[in-house]
């Protein structure tokens, strides 16, 4: 099952973008594969951007940065290293982590109130 979605995600991503194009030099423009213009995507996410955001209203344009993301950053270093890991494995080991410690703290919690309320009783006798 899991290599038949493979084989369905390669296919379909050699099909051509239907709304992505890009300028290979001044004159020629072309269209590109959905592969390329998610790998596009993903190097646009790595490196950060400045968009510009329209409301309507000549001369009222926002600008926005949109600071580089990290774990974009580290999908295309595993990927050129031949690391094949998915950015899902890393946060499902994350919250899991977070959960856990989470859990440790509350139980530690939990142990010095009662033994806070015994050495309180301890002291009332």
């Amino acid at each position: 099952m899991i290599k038949r979605l493979s084989e369905y995600l390669k296919e379909i991503g050699q099909e051509i973008h239907e709304n992505a194009f890009v300028t290979d030099d001044c004159t020629t423009i072309r269209p590109i594969t959905k592969d390329e213009a998610l790998a596009r995507e993903i190097w646009k996410r790595a490196l950060g951007q400045l968009i510009t955001v329209k409301n309507g209203v000549p001369g009222t344009e926002q600008h926005r940065i949109i600071p580089p993301d990290a774990k974009a950053q580290e999908f295309i270093f595993d990927r050129r290293e031949g690391k094949t890991g998915t950015p899902t494995d890393d946060r499902a080991t994350t919250l899991l982590d977070k959960i856990t410690e989470l859990t440790k703290d509350k139980m530690n919690k939990i142990a010095e109130d009662a033994v806070d309320d015994g050495n309180d009783n301890n002291s009332n006798s």
